[in-house]
């Protein structure tokens, strides 16, 4: 690799929802190749705290369809682009120059495929799994902010540990979703 394209790539941890390995996904490796489709939101800014500070420019994009569209009456769709990274983001009107998205970067595939050019394509370089402590809230599991606990491994596998929570509420402890830092192709 030259010295220009190393100034070019960048290093940015992607979650990816362990029931999405599960249903038709891929599950990461670590040296593994991948093109995915990357979307932020401010769920990810505060899901897992990272050091990523991206600074992206933003263009306006095409309005996602079907029932994964993440926008609303106030926000358009747009594309932050960066050092080969391509993100999905909903921003309010009037649509900025630049955004910096945090946290961490989700991958979907279960949205709409976008043209190949919004793809980012890299390498996995590290893989973890993902447990989050949860309470019982309006009769839903909701993760409590800063209980995310990573576990390296090489490879993720096809279906995460199960356990079962409890009947009567309280606290319980799952794993459901895969981190990865992604070195981008530049």
């Amino acid at each position: 690799m030259s010295a220009a394209e190393a100034r070019h790539r960048l290093t940015v941890p992607v979650l990816l929802d362990g029931w999405q390995i599960e249903c038709c996904g891929t599950p990461p490796a670590v040296g593994d190749e991948v093109s995915w489709r990357l979307e932020w939101s401010q769920w990810s800014a505060s899901a897992i705290p990272t050091d990523m500070a991206l600074r992206a420019r933003l263009e306006r994009s095409p309005a996602p369809e079907g029932p994964r569209a993440r926008t609303t009456e106030s926000t358009v769709p747009a594309v932050a682009r960066a050092g080969g990274v391509s993100v999905f983001v909903s921003v309010p009107e009037p649509l900025p120059a630049e955004i910096t998205l945090t946290g961490v970067l989700h991958e979907d595939h279960h949205s709409a495929r976008p043209p190949d050019d919004l793809l980012t394509g890299g390498r996995v370089t590290a893989v973890w799994l993902v447990s989050w402590e949860y309470e019982l809230r309006d009769r839903c599991w909701r993760p409590v902010d800063g209980t995310a606990e990573l576990e390296s491994v090489q490879r993720a596998p096809k279906y995460l540990p199960r356990s079962t929570p409890p009947e009567r509420g309280g606290f319980w402890r799952g794993t459901n979703a895969v981190l990865v830092d992604l070195e981008t192709s530049g």
